[in-house]
């Protein structure tokens, strides 16, 4: 019994850094996407440098109109569907203020 314990216990810590790994490795993934998302917007909408990235964001998702087309582009990017993902962003309304 004491032996079924240990093995359990050493295959956990063992398996435990490449679940560390595995989300490390997706959370790397989601920041990227969303800095290609950003970046596409701010290319698309011709927005200036001094806006935040954070409040670039913010300014799509709260517009109930873009937050849908967003959020399925980033569906789409995650898919790599790369004709799909334009697709989407094409359909993002630039706000007022940019060219």
């Amino acid at each position: 019994m004491i032996n079924v314990v240990r093995s359990a216990l050493v295959i956990s810590l063992l398996l435990s850094p490449l679940a560390q790994a595995d989300s490390a490795y997706e959370t790397l993934q989601f920041a990227l996407r969303e800095q290609q998302i950003t970046n596409d917007l701010r290319e698309k909408c011709q927005l200036p440098p001094s806006l935040s990235d954070e409040a670039l964001r913010q300014t799509f998702l709260n517009d109930k109109n873009d937050k849908a087309p967003l959020i399925a582009a980033a569906q789409a990017l995650k898919n790599n569907d790369n004709s799909a993902y334009r697709e989407r962003m094409a359909q993002v309304v630039c706000p007022p203020q940019a060219g």
